[in-house]
């Protein structure tokens, strides 16, 4: 039982401790720019993930992802989106550097996520990181639309890649 224990102090406690003692020491990088430990990001990646999975059991999208639903997706996100995470003809020139975590780029990368759980990450943005929620910014109705969007981001359907790939028009 002692064993137990003193392995439990020196593998969960201690480092811990540790963590606690470098970040009142000022030890810890905590610049936008300083590239993550490798184990910091997972953390942060998993939690955020499990987080998301676990608020969107259940949840469907009330649109279909049809011409009209992509297309006011997509003025959402040119709109609102496009400054950091990119749009069809490139990658966000500010968003995509000196940020942290890095601003995902998702025209390029392109989106993984169910449209319950981008609907969830937009409309609640995400703590610790540049991403604003937008409740109460844009109505549910436009968040489920430019959720459903992202979820078709690499694959829209031929008719639309024009109005995509069009230089933005100035209100």
């Amino acid at each position: 039982m002692k064993r137990i224990l003193i392995s439990f102090l020196l593998g969960v406690v201690t480092p811990l401790v540790a963590l606690v003692v470098l970040g009142s020491l000022g030890l810890l990088p905590v610049r936008a720019t300083s590239k993550p430990s490798g184990i910091e990001a997972a953390i942060a990646d998993r939690a955020l993930m499990a987080r998301l999975a676990h608020d969107a059991k259940g949840m469907k999208n009330p649109l279909e992802p049809n011409e009209a639903t992509l297309l006011a997706g997509m003025k959402v996100y040119r709109d609102d989106c496009a400054g950091c995470h990119g749009g069809a003809r490139g990658e966000s020139a500010w968003g995509a550097k000196n940020f942290y975590p890095p601003v995902p780029q998702l025209v390029q990368e392109g989106v993984d996520l169910p449209a319950p759980e981008l609907y969830l990450l937009v409309k609640h943005g995400v703590r610790y990181t540049g991403m604003a929620a937008w409740e109460g910014q844009i109505s549910d109705q436009e968040i489920w639309q430019v959720a459903t969007f992202l979820t078709r981001i690499k694959s829209l359907p031929p008719p639309l890649q024009p109005f995509w790939t069009a230089p933005r028009q100035q209100n």
